[in-house]
């Protein structure tokens, strides 16, 4: 190389002190190539070794290119502080509240954003950064998938709806679209998806309907109730076509699909059709005995808005019932949800509800979960059970691997007579449809075990053979029990459910529990929760079989599923 002549090609000056002296150079060399680097004080604080090289004296950082086509940034002491990834650097607008900290980053076509430190705030993953009534930031990925994050960088909702909707400050609550397709709108973006599942969003990101219906709709925005439908859709327009609606409100399906129309309430009244025919409904939030269930029959007192459900059953007064150990500790990141359903319309099970209330009452008091670890859903729809799981999912994203899960749940199992395969019934179900209306144990396996938690532990004192409780037949077209395959679970999963096989799964007349439950309670009483799992099902076991064939004249064995992984480490796992 010849000798190298230096010409100062810019001095950007800024009111603070420091920036006034930092000043962007260019180096030509004899074979005509340009060098820039960045001088304070007529010293190089970066070295003119770049194809370009630029001082932003108002965010007091620099921009360099290392002749690649990629780009870092550079601090005021000369320190490269971003790796060399990003095809160009951008401020923001002057409306941007992180106006004079964060720089929009590309990569290609992607977007992401960094701040003046170097920090990544949001990846270069985006098709889209556009900030949103200065509130929020809409995220778009490369699919046209939408999403939100705060101007923290903390993301709200995932870029994977298929929907264009706008948190705006007027609203609470939006309608969300998972798997749906559209074609571009005129501003050059996706809008109103054909096809997919809806569900509804708050401005916390929290799905408060799950995405599996047709369409949804919000009815009143400032009570939290929605319309869902079932068999129609939206068109490419927006416009909702086909299907029945119901009513959807805290957690679950008030009012069944039904309605030709939404209901539009004006006065806590509102006009809907039934197949051609109006009626006149009252607002379900303000008047309970509108409430129906899947049968469309009005709620007894069972279940009225607001009010716990009632037991037709004695109430829980057994030894295990009592004495209750109390742990020293809280297990903060252990979380329990409990789905017990006794009142199915044509097919109760007996002492479901004392089951579930008193498993609550061990996890809370003996294995030390915390109160609002516990999720107790009683007499739970579909819907329920969808929220649960949807639940368990935002727990295990929220703690990376650092919590453990308990499911329990006591009701009605079913089987699919065709596939041989097993279903947790809802409250809302018909065994008669089973596939339809019923919650796949597969699917729940599948769901639990893709998380990313310490551990999962079913418990199901349920059966899905077909048979109740007290051996009569579920399903009246069926004479004979199925013996349903086993499901296998993977991930860090381990199930342990009350009965195998074409079993059935026996309560105790005389303890007010189920016979699975109750036994579970007597050796977490007897232990004061400080069991391991190879300990507790062994004893289980052991006592269910024996009882189940002095009391109730039936085989009944419970079995224990772990997952491959915990094919040799199962047995030391613990409930706490």
């Amino acid at each position: 190389m010849g000798k190298l002549i230096i010409i100062i090609i810019a001095s950007l000056v800024s009111t603070n002190t420091f920036a006034q002296k930092i000043k962007s150079e260019v180096v030509r060399s004899d074979n005509g190539t340009l060098l820039y680097g960045l001088q304070k004080d007529g010293k190089w604080i970066v070295e003119p070794i770049y194809k370009y090289a630029k001082w932003n004296s108002r965010m007091n950082i620099g921009e360099v290119e290392n002749g690649k086509g990629y780009s870092a940034l550079v601090n005021e002491k000369g320190k490269i502080i971003t790796p060399f990834k990003y095809t160009s650097i951008v401020e923001f607008c002057s409306d941007c509240p992180r106006f004079e900290t964060w720089l929009r980053v590309r990569n290609g076509d992607l977007e992401g954003v960094v701040d003046i430190n170097g920090k990544e705030i949001l990846p270069c993953i985006y098709y889209g950064i556009l900030d949103e009534f200065n509130k929020y930031i809409k995220l778009i990925n490369s699919s046209y998938l939408y999403g939100y994050s705060d101007f923290d960088g903390n993301i709200i909702l995932e870029a994977k709806y298929a929907n264009l909707f706008h948190f705006s400050s007027l609203q609470n609550y939006y309608p969300i679209n998972i798997g749906g397709k559209s074609s571009k709108s005129i501003y050059g973006l996706y809008d109103n998806p054909v096809g997919g599942k809806w569900g509804i969003c708050n401005k916390k990101g929290e799905n408060v309907v799950p995405c599996v219906y047709d369409d949804v709709s919000v009815v009143i925005d400032s009570l939290g109730l929605f319309a869902v439908n079932r068999g129609g859709g939206r068109d490419e327009k927006g416009n909702s076509n086909g299907g029945k609606w119901g009513l959807y409100a805290n957690g679950q399906e008030i009012i069944k699909c039904q309605y030709d129309n939404i209901p539009e309430f004006k006065n806590d009244v509102a006009t809907v059709k039934i197949d051609g025919e109006v009626k006149l409904i009252k607002n379900p939030l303000k008047d309970g005995s509108q409430i129906q269930i899947a049968d469309n029959t009005t709620l007894s007192s069972n279940k009225k808005a607001g009010r716990p459900v009632v037991s037709r059953y004695p109430k829980p007064d057994s030894d295990v019932d009592k004495n209750i150990p109390t742990a020293k500790k809280q297990e903060d990141n252990t979380f329990a949800f409990i789905i017990c359903n006794e009142n199915y319309p044509d097919a109760p099970v007996p002492y479901s509800l004392n089951d579930g209330r008193m498993f609550r009452e061990y996890c809370q008091k003996t294995l030390g979960i915390p109160e609002k670890n516990i999720n107790l859903h009683e007499d739970a729809t579909f819907g329920t059970i969808i929220t649960a799981v949807e639940k368990m999912k935002s727990i295990a994203d929220a703690y990376d691997g650092d919590a453990s899960i308990i499911f329990y749940y006591a009701g009605h199992g079913f089987p699919d007579e065709k596939q041989n395969t097993a279903y947790l019934l809802p409250i809302d179900g018909d065994a008669s449809d089973i596939t339809t209306t019923g919650y796949s144990l597969a699917k729940l396996y599948k769901e639990l075990s893709k998380l990313k938690l310490k551990s999962v532990i079913v418990l199901l004192d349920a059966c899905f053979s077909g048979a109740k409780r007290e051996d009569q037949m579920l399903s009246e077209t069926r004479g004979v029990a199925i013996k349903v395959k086993e499901e296998a679970p993977q991930g860090n999963l381990l199930v342990f459910s009350a009965a195998q096989g074409d079993e059935t799964a026996h309560q105790m007349e005389e303890k007010h529990h189920g016979l699975f439950t109750y036994f579970l309670l007597k050796e977490l009483q007897a232990t004061g929760g400080d069991v391991d799992m190879g300990t507790l099902t062994e004893y289980v076991t052991k006592q269910v079989k024996r009882q189940s064939v002095v009391i109730n004249n039936k085989k009944q064995t419970p079995t224990v599923i772990p997952s491959q992984a915990l094919l040799n480490n199962w047995q030391s796992m613990k409930l706490k």
